[in-house]
Formats: C-alpha cells, structure tokens, sequence
C-alpha cells in the first residue's frame, strides 16, 4: 500500500498540517482518522472547514477507514492519513492495514506526560502503544514540519 504520509497529530487538521505538510508534498486529499471526530457532525464540519477547496477531505471512523482500505484498495499515493494518537494506528494495525512509516508530529503536553521532544510529550500508555507499534515493524520518525530533521521514535524511547 502506498500512502503518501500518515502522520500523528493531537491537533489533527490544522496550519501545519495543510500548509507545512501537505503543500510540501502536493496532496490531493487528507483523510482524517478518528472514532469521536467521527461521530461528531459539527466536529467534522469544523476540521473539513480547515482544508483548502482544492484538495479532497474526509473523515473517518477507524473501521470506516479499514473497510475503505480493504475493500477498494484506493490510491493513496497523494493522500495525507491523520490521526492523534499512537493507539490508532495500533488499531489500524490490528485491523489489518499494513503500516510501515509513521510521521509523528506534535502530542503536545498534558498532565502526566513526559517531555520526548519540544513538540512531543508521552504518557507511558502512548510509549507502551508506539513500543507495540514498533514490534509489528512499525517504523516512527518524529518530524513537526518537512523542512526540519527527522529522529528515530525508536531512538529517542530507548
């Protein structure tokens, strides 16, 4: 499968996001990835609203993205996948998705996480999580915008 970036972001579809990542990379479509924004109407209106008219965008349950992924093995090679924490993409994993390459962008702080960079802070259930991930040959390079250098998750956890 050959998707363009599938990045983790606590934020999900911000300026960042759109401007840094996707303009970098000449996406034609984000697909964002959460159960809650999912289900939410307004929720999905809000971060849809952020997304320039020329690139497609949806939203999606992770089952809703698993089917999508298995079911029509679409063209992802210009397809930005967001989510906003490591436990996604362990479901996605477990439901199936062969994920190789994770960009992880900011997971910004909160009571009873641990500063990893200036941009990422882990509570140990999201370390245990990435730690599973990376066992299953998941490989998570930390990178907040594409003009700056990348570290090893697997590095900076050890």
């Amino acid at each position: 499968m050959n998707i363009q970036l599938v990045r983790i972001d606590d934020r999900l579809i911000h300026g960042q996001v759109v401007l840094g990542w996707a303009r970098h990379f000449h996406t034609k479509r984000i697909i964002l990835c959460d159960d809650t924004v999912a289900s939410s109407d307004w929720e999905k209106e809000l971060y849809l609203s952020m997304v320039p008219p020329d690139m497609e965008a949806r939203v999606m349950s992770v089952q809703e993205l698993t089917d999508y992924i298995l079911r029509t093995n679409p063209d992802l090679s210009r397809t930005i996948i967001l989510v906003n924490s490591p436990k996604t993409i362990e479901e996605l994993i477990d439901s199936g998705i062969a994920l190789k390459q994770v960009n992880v962008g900011g997971i910004h702080f909160r009571q009873g996480r641990k500063k990893i960079l200036n941009y990422l802070y882990l509570n140990e259930e999201e370390v245990q999580a990435f730690k599973r991930c990376i066992e299953k040959g998941v490989k998570f390079e930390c990178q907040d915008v594409p003009v700056c250098k990348s570290s090893s998750l697997e590095k900076l956890l050890q």
